[in-house]
């Protein structure tokens, strides 16, 4: 937003819905978009792959496919590759510190939950594979690390949902990084059914995509099935990943940021409106009285172009002849040269 939003003003197709047309339900919109954006969105997913990679360019992937999943989710057009790329070139600093911030953060906590879970519960770690001897011998923790396995597992759940937010509140506002992590806490603790949905479908998917394996290794490695789950985790599982996040939290955003915000400023970022797929309504409330009905005048608009030739010559001078001519020979003179033209004249350029 122009001032506040961070858009980018592109002139984009719109949803070629007709406006007046019922809505349909969201899980039904979801499969309906989804469906027809498949294909783009696994070349964008497979972008992602390639450009996270490195692990520290992480968070320059996640800019560029939030934007392709976001505008695809408001069933607004986006270049896959050059919307990508453009979006990373303009958040380039912050969307690079935050990809940083996050792995750490991620890894510090996935470390204690993994060094302290086994010692409660070695049975669960059985259950996925883990031999029994490579686990530590089961005790009781002390208090300090009862203290620190709860708050690595609650700083896990609550930074997980924060990161459901935080590459949306990058890309679509002007926020500085402390601005865009406090904002994404706050919908972390403010949109928790919509959080507990998308952490328990997620979570549903990648506990399929783990089974298929143990199972493909269960049979002696079947590499066609591993082939196929590859292909899927590089390509179809983060675009999904990304359009159902940005699907789900967008209702949030606009109803906690967005509309206050057009509340206060009812003129303000027309276009940027239009590139989040928001209704743009007339600003002029409407009169109350017959009084200020007579008041409310069109207001015109300048022209851009204006004539200033006049519609029909008043008082056009008369021809004045050159002195070594006479009226007779200027009309034969014409003749002559009317002639030319029209030998001349064989429509080539």
């Amino acid at each position: 937003m122009a001032g506040f939003l961070g858009m980018f003003n592109y002139a984009k197709e719109g949803p070629g819905v007709a406006k007046n047309a019922p809505k349909k339900r969201p899980f039904f919109a979801f499969m309906e978009i989804y469906g027809r954006k498949f294909w783009k969105l696994a070349m964008a997913g497979l972008l992602w792959t390639v450009t996270a990679l490195p692990i520290v360019t992480r968070g320059w992937a996640d800019a560029g496919l939030t934007f392709i999943t976001r505008n695809f989710s408001r069933e607004k057009h986006a270049f896959i590759k050059e919307d990508f790329f453009e979006t990373v070139k303009k958040n380039r600093r912050n969307a690079l510190i935050i990809g940083i911030i996050n792995t750490i953060v991620t890894t510090i906590l996935i470390f204690n939950l993994v060094t302290y879970i086994p010692v409660m519960m070695p049975g669960l770690y059985t259950l996925v594979g883990v031999a029994a001897e490579n686990l530590p011998a089961a005790r009781e923790l002390n208090l300090m690390e009862t203290i620190i396995l709860a708050l690595s597992l609650m700083g896990f759940v609550t930074f997980t949902w924060m990161k459901y937010y935080i590459p949306f509140l990058m890309i679509t506002f002007k926020l500085n990084l402390k601005q865009v992590y406090k904002n994404a806490f706050l919908f972390a603790g403010a949109n928790i059914k919509v959080n507990l949905l998308l952490t328990a479908i997620l979570t549903v998917l990648y506990a399929l995509l783990g089974g298929i394996l143990m199972l493909s290794a269960a049979a002696k490695f079947n590499y066609l099935i591993w082939a196929a789950v590859l292909v899927l985790c590089v390509s179809v599982v983060p675009a999904f990943r990304s359009f159902l996040i940005q699907y789900s939290i967008f209702p949030a955003i606009k109803k906690l940021i967005i509309d206050p915000y057009y509340e206060q400023n009812p003129n303000a970022d027309r276009q940027a409106r239009l590139d989040l797929g928001l209704d743009v309504e007339e600003t002029t409330a409407p009169a109350e009285t017959a009084e200020e009905a007579e008041e409310v005048k069109p207001v015109e608009e300048e022209p851009i172009f204006v004539d200033t030739l006049p519609e029909k010559e008043v008082d056009a001078p008369k021809k004045v002849l050159p002195k070594q001519y006479n009226e007779k020979e200027l009309r034969r003179f014409n003749r002559q040269v009317q002639s030319r033209v029209t030998d001349d004249d064989d429509d080539t350029i």
